[in-house]
C-alpha cells in the first residue's frame, strides 16, 4: 500500500535531501528551527488495540491529529475498518456534488449491529404515541439500546471534528478495554464523521498550497485562513448547517433522511471557531425556540455538565452559552425538534500546525483535536448512563405532541391552492422529508378567525378545494410549529437586551435570521387557522399530474407562466436552438386560459426545424410539465392574439457571474446554484479581477452578486458601455448599493442621498399607486370649461420633514436594521419581472441597502402593503420621506424582530427596480434574491430577470 502522507512531504523532503549536493543559494530548502511550542505532550489514543485493526496512523502515514487528514483519506479508513470489524457498519448515505461519499459509520456490539432493523423499527414506534400504549412503550424502552448520532466538520475548514471522527472510529472499533465493549453493549452509535467532504477537499488544497518547511502559528496567515472561496461551504458554497430543512443540497438530503429514520437520542455537531477563543460546548442561551420540547434542554445541562468536568480533568479551558443561542431551527439542531437532545461543539480552530495565542502560548492542532476526542467519549459515556431516561421522557414529550388538549392542539396551517405546482411540489417534499403528514382539502371549508402572511385576522374565510392543510396536533408536532407558524414567540426580556445592544454598539445577540416561516420563504399564500381541520380532507400523496401529449397538428404549443418551471421551459428550448416567446398579458387560446408570463413555441417562429415537436416534448417531460396545444391565435374577446404586442420574442441568455475578489461566496454560491438547479444552461463564473480584459460580447446578461467592495472606475466603464450596447445588468445586495451611489451607472439612488429630493420620490409612489385606481367622473372629464378645481399629489396638507430632518432621523433608524425578518412586497403586475409572482409577496430583508426610485426607473417591488382601513374621512399620513394615501395604511413586517425605526425606514422603498441605460438595462435587487436557495418567492424574479431580460428588457435587433 503507497504511503499517502509521505507523498505528501516528499517534495519537501527532497528539496532538504536530494539537493545537498548544489549550492545552498539554488534549491535547497532549509531545514526548520526547532519549535518546542509545538510539541503537543497529551495522547490522543491510550488504549489496548486490536492488532487485527489498522491503525489510523498506517493509513495517514502520520499520528491521526497531527494534521488535516484528506477526504480519500478518511474514506479509505472508513472502508477499511468496516471489513476488519465486526463491531462497524458503515452506510454511504449520499454523495457530494462532486462525487465524494458521506458515510454514517455505525458502530456497537456485534449483538446489536445484528438487529439494527428491528432497533430502528422499535424507535419509530415509540415515536408515534396514536399506535402505542404506555405498557409497550416502557418494554420497547427496556429493550433499546441508546443511540447517538455524531456528526463533525460540516464545515470544510473547521477540520478538527472530521480527525477526531476518525480517532473515535478507531478507539471504538478496535479497543479492547471492557469499559468500551460495555458501552457497545448499550449504545448504537453513529458517527457521520466528514458532512462536508467536497468543502474540507478545497481547505486541504489550500493547507498544501500554502504549507512551508517551518510550522506556522500565525492565524492571519492564508495557511491558516486560506483564500476565495474558503473551505466552509460545499461545491455551490452553500453553508450545509443552515440547510437541515430547506433541504437544497445533496449531502444534507441524504443526511436528514438516516437521521430522521434513527430518531437519535444524542445528535452532536463539530465545528470550530475563532483561533483565539477557547472551546464552546452547550447549553446555549436565550433566545431558545419555544417549540424546542423541555425535556431536552434538561438532558442538555446535564451532559454540559459533565463534559465541562472531562476539560476539568485535563486542564482545559472552555465555556457555554455566550453568544450560542438556539432561535432559527434550521441548523442541525433542527432534530431538536423531533426529540434529539442536540450538542454543539466549537473548538478554537487551529487548521495547521497551531495557534500562539495572548498568553504567548501555542495551542495546538492535535490538542484541538484532543478536545473534540475527550467530549464525544464523554457525551457518549453519559448517554449510556442516562438512556433509558431519556426515553421515558421523549415518550411522554411525543404524547403531548398530539394530545387533544394539548399546546399543539387547536391549529391548522394551510397553503391555499394554486397553480405553481412545481413549487408547492417541492413544499410538500420540504415538509414530508421530516415526516409531517400534509392533507388536501378535497373541497371548499369555510373557517373564522384565520390569520394571514399580513396579520390580518379574517372574520371568515374560504380555503378552496386543492389547499393543503397541516395540521399542527400529531408526532412532529413541534417541528411543524417551528417552521410554519407565522411568528416564533420571544421573550421580552430578550427583547430589551436586543435593543440595548443595538443602541449601545449597533451589535446583536441573534446568531442567525429571526424570520424563517416555509410558506413564506417559498412565496406561497398561506394561513394560520385557530382549529384543527379534519373534515373534507385526505391524505397528499405524490399523484403524478397527467401530462397531456403535445399534439403534431397544433399551430404551437404553451406552458402556463404561473409555474416556475415555465421558466426552465423557456431557457431550455432557447439552449436547443429554438424560437420562444412569453406573453405579457392574460388571454385565452383555443379554450386554454393562460396567465402573464406564458411560453409558447410556435412552428411558424421556427420553419426550419424537423425535431420542434419532439423537443418539445423532451423539455416538458425533463421539467414534468403540462403542455397545451393550440390551435387558433385568436384571443377570446378583446384578449391578445398571437401576432400582438404581447407576444413578445425572447433571446437565448448568455450568462456570466461575476465572482472572486470581494464577492460573497455565497450569493456568487445560489445563482450558480440557481442557474444549474433550476436552469440547466449554459454559464460561465468571471473573475472580477480580469474584468477590464473580458471580452463582455460574449454575454448579453450579467449578474454581480452581493460583495463587500465597489467596482473600479475603469470596471465600471467597462460594464457601461457593455450595457449601452445591449447587455443586462443583474446587482444583488450591496453591488446594488455600489451601483446606486451618485457615481455610480444606476439612477437608482440610496436612501441617504434623497433626502434633498424626498419629494420627487415620493411623487413617484403616488403616481403608481393613483395608475391602479379606478374612480373616474365621466362628467368631470368630458365637461368643456377649463376646471379650476383640479388636485394634485402636493396638495394634501401633509407635513412634510425637511432635509435634515430625514437625515437625522434615518440615521437613527439605520441602528435597528434587522438581521432578517420578513416583510410584504407589493408587486406590479405589468411588468415581465413579476411574471408567476402575486400582488404581495414576503421579502426577507436584513442589513442591506434602503433603494430609493423616482420616474427614471420602474419599481417592479416595493415595501409595504397598502390596506384599506375604513377611514374615508382621514388625511394621507406621513412615513419618512413618503406619504401614504388617506384611508390607507400600509403594512410592513410580515415575521421575526422587525423595530418599527426599521419598518418605518424601508416603507415604500424599492426592493426590485428596472432601468434602461442605453440599448441594455440594469437590474437592482436590494437583497439576495435567493438567500440560502430557498426564497423561492424573490427567486422567480431573479429567473425571470436572468431568461427574459435579454430579450424582454433590451432593444432588439434583427440579425439580417
Amino acid at each position: 500500500m503507497q504511503n499517502k502522507g509521505f507523498l505528501r512531504t516528499a517534495p519537501l523532503l527532497c528539496g532538504l535531501l536530494c539537493g545537498l549536493s548544489l549550492s545552498a543559494q539554488s534549491t535547497v530548502l532549509m531545514k526548520p528551527v526547532f519549535e518546542p511550542d509545538i510539541e503537543y505532550k497529551g495522547q490522543l489514543l491510550e488504549s489496548r488495540y486490536n492488532s487485527a485493526i489498522t491503525k489510523p496512523d498506517d493509513i495517514l502515514g502520520f499520528p491521526v491529529g497531527n494534521r488535516v487528514a484528506e477526504p480519500a483519506e478518511i474514506s479509505q479508513a472508513v472502508e477499511m475498518w468496516n471489513e476488519q470489524s465486526d463491531r462497524v457498519h458503515a452506510v454511504e448515505y449520499a454523495r457530494s456534488h462532486e462525487g465524494r461519499p458521506l458515510y454514517a459509520v455505525f458502530i456497537s456490539s456485534p449483538e446489536n449491529l445484528k438487529r439494527l432493523d428491528a432497533i430502528k423499527a422499535d424507535i419509530n414506534k415509540l415515536a408515534d404515541p396514536r399506535s402505542l400504549n404506555d405498557r409497550s412503550a416502557k418494554k420497547i424502552i427496556d429493550d433499546l439500546p441508546g443511540v447517538a448520532w455524531m456528526a463533525y466538520s460540516i464545515h470544510g475548514n473547521e477540520t478538527s471534528g472530521a480527525d477526531a471522527a476518525m480517532a473515535a472510529i478507531y478507539h471504538l472499533a478496535a479497543s479492547q478495554e471492557q469499559s468500551v465493549a460495555d458501552l457497545l453493549d448499550k449504545l448504537v452509535i453513529v458517527i457521520d464523521p466528514m458532512m462536508n467532504p467536497d468543502g474540507r477537499a478545497r481547505f486541504a488544497k489550500s493547507l498544501e498550497q500554502y504549507r512551508g518547511t517551518a510550522p506556522n502559528v500565525d492565524d492571519q496567515s492564508l495557511l491558516h485562513r486560506g483564500d476565495w472561496p474558503f473551505g466552509r461551504t460545499n461545491h455551490y458554497f452553500f453553508d450545509l448547517n443552515r440547510d437541515f430543512f430547506y433541504l437544497t443540497q445533496p449531502e444534507t438530503q441524504g443526511r436528514v433522511k438516516l437521521i430522521n429514520r434513527w430518531r437519535p437520542q444524542l445528535m452532536i455537531d463539530g465545528h470550530e471557531m475563532g483561533s483565539q477563543s477557547t472551546y464552546l460546548m452547550g447549553p446555549p442561551r436565550q433566545p431558545l425556540n419555544a417549540n424546542i420540547p423541555p425535556f431536552v434542554q434538561k438532558w442538555g445541562l446535564t451532559f454540559s455538565k459533565e463534559q465541562g468536568a472531562a476539560f476539568d480533568d485535563q486542564g482545559w479551558r472552555y465555556f457555554t452559552g455566550e453568544w450560542f443561542e438556539n432561535w432559527y431551527p434550521g441548523y442541525s439542531n433542527y432534530a431538536e425538534y423531533r426529540g434529539s437532545m442536540h450538542i454543539l461543539y466549537e473548538q478554537s480552530r487551529m487548521a495547521e500546525d497551531g495557534v500562539r495565542r495572548p498568553e504567548g502560548t501555542v495551542q495546538t492542532y492535535k490538542e484541538s483535536v484532543h478536545h473534540q476526542f475527550v467530549s464525544t467519549m464523554a457525551n457518549l459515556t453519559s448517554l449510556a448512563q442516562y438512556s433509558k431516561e431519556m426515553y421515558a421522557d421523549y415518550w411522554q414529550s411525543r404524547k403531548q405532541n398530539v394530545d387533544p388538549k394539548g399546546q399543539f392542539a387547536n391549529r391548522s396551517y394551510v397553503v391555499l391552492a394554486n397553480e405553481n405546482k412545481g413549487r408547492m411540489k417541492a413544499f410538500v417534499e420540504r415538509l414530508q422529508a421530516q415526516d409531517i403528514e400534509v392533507f388536501v382539502a378535497q373541497k371548499s371549508i369555510k373557517v373564522s378567525d384565520a390569520v394571514n402572511h399580513l396579520g390580518d385576522t379574517l372574520n371568515s374565510a374560504e380555503i378552496p378545494a386543492g389547499s393543503l392543510v397541516i395540521p399542527n396536533r400529531q408526532p412532529e408536532a413541534p417541528l411543524i410549529s417551528a417552521i410554519l407558524e407565522f411568528d416564533a414567540a420571544i421573550k421580552t426580556e430578550v427583547l430589551v437586551e436586543e435593543r440595548q445592544r443595538n443602541l449601545r454598539d449597533g451589535s446583536s445577540i441573534m446568531y442567525d435570521t429571526t424570520a424563517w416561516n416555509l410558506t413564506m420563504m417559498y412565496g406561497l399564500p398561506a394561513l394560520t387557522v385557530p382549529s384543527e381541520l379534519t373534515s373534507n380532507l385526505k391524505p397528499y400523496a405524490d399523484e403524478n399530474e397527467t401530462l397531456r401529449e403535445p399534439r403534431a397538428d397544433a399551430l404551437a404549443w404553451i406552458v402556463d407562466g404561473v409555474d416556475d418551471r415555465s421558466v426552465s421551459f423557456a431557457a431550455r428550448m432557447m439552449e436547443r436552438g429554438y424560437q420562444v416567446r412569453t406573453i405579457d398579458k392574460a388571454t385565452v387560446l383555443s379554450g386554454e386560459s393562460l396567465s402573464r408570463g406564458s411560453v409558447m413555441v410556435a412552428k411558424v417562429d421556427n420553419p426550419n426545424t424537423s425535431d420542434l415537436l419532439d423537443s418539445v416534448k423532451l423539455t416538458a417531460s425533463e421539467l414534468g410539465l403540462d403542455v397545451a396545444s393550440i390551435d387558433s391565435g385568436y384571443g377570446d374577446g378583446v384578449l391578445p392574439d398571437w401576432g400582438g404586442r404581447h407576444f413578445n420574442v425572447l433571446n437565448r441568455p448568455q450568462i456570466g457571474i461575476i465572482s472572486h475578489g470581494q464577492f460573497s461566496s455565497y450569493d456568487v454560491g445560489a445563482t450558480w446554484w440557481t442557474i444549474d438547479h433550476y436552469l440547466g444552461i449554459r454559464h460561465s463564473q468571471l473573475d472580477v479581477a480580469s474584468l477590464t480584459n473580458t471580452d463582455l460580447r460574449r454575454y448579453n446578461t450579467l449578474v454581480l452578486p452581493t460583495g463587500f467592495g465597489g467596482l473600479s472606475k475603469p470596471q465600471q466603464d467597462a460594464l457601461k458601455k457593455w450595457i449601452e450596447q445591449g447587455g443586462t445588468l443583474i446587482a444583488h445586495d450591496r453591488s446594488a448599493a455600489n451601483l446606486a451611489r451618485k457615481d455610480g451607472l444606476s439612477q437608482v439612488r440610496q436612501v441617504a442621498d434623497t433626502f434633498g429630493d424626498a419629494e420627487k420620490y415620493d411623487l413617484s409612489v403616488q403616481r403608481e399607486w393613483l395608475a391602479l385606481q379606478d374612480d373616474v367622473d365621466p362628467s368631470e372629464i368630458m365637461q368643456h370649461a377649463v376646471s379650476t378645481e383640479l388636485s394634485y399629489p402636493w396638495d394634501n396638507d401633509v407635513k412634510r420633514l425637511k432635509k435634515d430632518a430625514l437625515k437625522k432621523r434615518d440615521q437613527w433608524q439605520s441602528l435597528f436594521m434587522p438581521r432578517g425578518a420578513m416583510v410584504a412586497g407589493r408587486v406590479d403586475q405589468e411588468h415581465w419581472l413579476s411574471f408567476g409572482v402575486d400582488e404581495t409577496l414576503p421579502l426577507l430583508y436584513s442589513r442591506m441597502p434602503v433603494l430609493m426610485s423616482d420616474d427614471s426607473s420602474r419599481a417592479v417591488v416595493r415595501v409595504g402593503v397598502l390596506k384599506d382601513n375604513g377611514d374615508n374621512d382621514a388625511d394621507p399620513s406621513v412615513i419618512g420621506w413618503s406619504t401614504v394615501p388617506a384611508g390607507y395604511d400600509l403594512s410592513v413586517r410580515m415575521s421575526g424582530l422587525l423595530w418599527p425605526e426599521a419598518s418605518q425606514r424601508i416603507a415604500n422603498s424599492a426592493y426590485l427596480t428596472r432601468e434602461s441605460l442605453g440599448a441594455g438595462q440594469i437590474i437592482l435587487f436590494a437583497g439576495q434574491p435567493n438567500f440560502r436557495g430557498s426564497t423561492r418567492g424573490t427567486n422567480r424574479l431573479l429567473l425571470n430577470a436572468l431568461v427574459y431580460g435579454s430579450g424582454l428588457g433590451t432593444r432588439p435587433s434583427i440579425n439580417l
